[in-house]
């Protein structure tokens, strides 16, 4: 009666695996390259805005959830009201509103391209700062 049980779990578990695989497949046939051991790297230093942008992610597709910290003046005295992200090519990839005193907000950021932070007042319609980032990981197809 003990081997049967036993059999039977194994049998559970294997199939298990098995499903898990195949969605982890069609997870990347699905939505082309995943990105590994993701990083955002910023390409300057300097910015009234952005103090940084990391990634807690362990893997993305399209994009990695980024943390983004912000100055303590961005939302106050420069009236940060938006964050865009805006890829390469120009386009929107994300926006979000901040409010003011927020310090911290979390947005996706594209993979396999630079791409930029655009922290905009919309209460006057000004661009009160960019941050250029681009997401490194290895990358399979």
């Amino acid at each position: 009666m003990a081997s049967q049980s036993s059999g039977v779990y194994l049998m559970d578990s294997t199939s298990r695996l098995h499903r898990a695989i195949l969605v982890g497949l069609l997870l990347v046939a699905c939505s082309g390259c995943i990105t590994v051991q993701p990083d955002v790297v910023a390409e300057e230093d300097d910015s009234s805005v952005f103090e940084s942008v990391s990634t807690k992610s362990e893997w993305g597709t399209s994009s990695v959830q980024a943390s983004v910290t912000l100055t303590s003046s961005a939302t106050t005295s420069q009236g940060v009201t938006r964050l865009n992200v805006i890829t390469k090519d120009g386009k929107s990839f994300y926006t979000t509103t901040v409010d003011s005193g927020q310090t911290n907000a979390s947005l996706p950021i594209p993979t396999r391209q630079s791409s930029k932070l655009v922290a905009v007042n919309t209460v006057n319609g000004t661009v009160v700062g960019t941050y250029n980032v681009t997401v490194t990981g290895t990358t399979y197809p």
